[in-house]
């Protein structure tokens, strides 16, 4: 999502968390590198899934104050409504 891996260098995250009660399912989750995967469970940063089911980011209030969603590396389209 964030650096564009191939898909066999990643990981899959949970974008409700699973310890948060966010469920396994494919709708709840996006491929990370490693290295991403732990930036995001280390930081403020979030990813949502847009309604074009790709995952989007929302950076820390100290990144962006107005925490604008960002489309994710891999797009098809480039909003965030369908």
């Amino acid at each position: 999502v964030k650096c564009g891996a191939a898909a066999g260098y990643t990981q899959c995250h949970h974008i409700i968390y699973w310890s948060h009660g966010g469920a396994t399912a494919i709708d709840n989750g996006c491929l990370l590198c490693t290295a991403c995967h732990a930036q995001i469970h280390a930081s403020d940063w979030e990813i949502t899934m847009g309604a074009d089911r790709h995952p989007w980011l929302i950076p820390p209030a100290d990144v962006d104050p107005t925490r604008t969603p960002l489309p994710a590396y891999n797009r098809r389209t480039m909003t965030l409504a369908a």
